[in-house]
């Protein structure tokens, strides 16, 4: 998590076990090894001044927890092929992060990927209640 927020592609990747996994519905299935740190590096070039704040952190057993995170950044840079919009992303989510041997064995994170899409303006927002 203190990677993630300081932007540090190597210590994302370091933090995961040789095994390791990580998952979040942007990816096309569990990413390890080379992917990991590949997937962070596109991230952080994509919102290079991504801030995540730490909405709570809970124990649900001994090696797994729940992360719930906000991330706010602004688009500057190529993500995932879609175009550059210099638009803010404000996205809640979480994660289900298992460690052991203090090292993390999988990661698999959630978050409504048609949001940032509106957010971009991408994606067309859904019409309110009153506009139905």
């Amino acid at each position: 998590m203190d990677a993630f927020a300081r932007a540090d592609v190597d210590g994302c990747a370091d933090a995961f076990a040789p095994d390791g996994s990580y998952s979040d519905p942007g990816t096309a299935g569990p990413l390890s090894g080379q992917a990991i740190r590949d997937h962070f590096a596109a991230f952080f070039g994509g919102f290079p001044d991504a801030t995540c704040e730490t909405v709570s952190l809970d124990p649900v057993t001994g090696h797994l927890s729940v992360w719930r995170w906000i991330l706010r950044g602004t688009n500057t840079g190529s993500y995932r092929g879609l175009p550059v919009t210099g638009r803010p992303v404000t996205l809640p989510g979480c994660e289900f992060i298992e460690v052991r041997g203090g090292k993390l064995h999988r990661v698999d994170g959630y978050f409504d990927r048609l949001s940032i899409l509106v957010q971009l303006g991408l994606a067309p927002a859904a019409p309110s209640a009153g506009q139905r």
